[in-house]
This record gives structure tokens, C-alpha cells and sequence, in this order.
């Protein structure tokens, strides 16, 4: 993969951890709304966004590898993992949204690093690094929030 290239999905990939970073400092320190969505809320849905991105990738990668490998359960699990974000805003319960969701991202990280050794995926491991790191990153605030809010 290239440099540029290479830039360009570690930049998309840290300036995609601000609205978790914001919204989970502005759940900590109990502020006020933002637009009228309380941060919790905020973090629920955009990691729900995010979840049903990841879902949508693993489509992708199903897709572009069709002709030569069974990529059938890899479609199926792309859409469980849409399906359960879109569920995770449509419960209304924020500590199972949460733990949901911190479940979702860990699974979708262990699916791509199962499916990267297996090369069904790419094997440019620099991705998988910065994967671990943003993923890493995300379940942390989300469990910062989980335990602050919920518990």
C-alpha cells in the first residue's frame, strides 16, 4: 500500500475517533445537550454509524473475493452487524446499546484479524495495527461512559 494511501486511512481512521472522544468527555462531565442530543445519545448513535460502516466493510471484502473464495458467511455476519447497531438505537436502553456495541466493535476486529490470516482479507498487517489501536480506543470510552452512567 502506498504512503499517501497509507496516510489517508490513518488520518480518516483517528479524526473517526473525535466524536467518540467528545462525546464520551461530554458524558463524564454531565453536560448539557448538544443540538438537543444528550452525549450519550450521541455516542450510542454515531457508534452505531460506525459499527454498521465496519459491517459494511467486511460486505465489501465478501464481494471482492466472491469469484474465488466462500464468502457466503462473511455476507450473512456483515449484516448481522448492521442489523444489531441499527437494534442498539432502536432499544432505548443505553447500557445494553452500550454493551452491544462494545461487543460488536471487538467482534469485528477479531472476524477482520481471523479473515486477514486465513487471506480472505488483505494481508497488509499495518491496517489490522492501526485497527487494534482505534478499536482499542473506542471500547475504552464507551466503557468509561458504560460505567459511569449506567452502573
Amino acid at each position: 500500500m502506498n504512503k499517501g494511501k497509507n496516510w489517508l486511512i490513518y488520518t480518516l481512521g483517528f479524526l473517526g475517533l473525535i466524536p467518540f472522544l467528545a462525546s464520551s468527555l461530554a458524558a463524564l462531565m454531565h453536560t448539557g445537550t448538544w443540538w438537543g442530543i444528550s452525549p450519550l445519545e450521541f455516542l450510542i448513535t454515531y457508534g452505531a454509524v460506525i459499527l454498521s460502516f465496519l459491517g459494511g466493510t467486511l460486505w465489501g471484502r465478501a464481494l471482492h473475493r466472491a469469484e474465488s473464495e466462500k464468502t457466503t458467511g462473511l455476507l450473512l455476519l456483515s449484516n448481522v452487524f448492521a442489523l444489531a447497531a441499527w437494534f442498539t438505537i432502536l432499544i432505548n436502553a443505553p447500557a445494553w446499546s452500550l454493551g452491544m456495541q462494545m461487543v460488536g466493535f471487538a467482534l469485528v476486529l477479531y472476524f477482520e484479524q481471523k479473515l486477514a490470516r486465513s487471506s480472505a482479507m488483505t494481508a497488509y498487517m499495518g491496517y489490522y495495527r492501526i485497527r487494534v489501536l482505534l478499536t482499542t480506543i473506542v471500547i475504552v470510552c464507551q466503557l468509561l461512559v458504560f460505567g459511569n452512567h449506567i452502573l
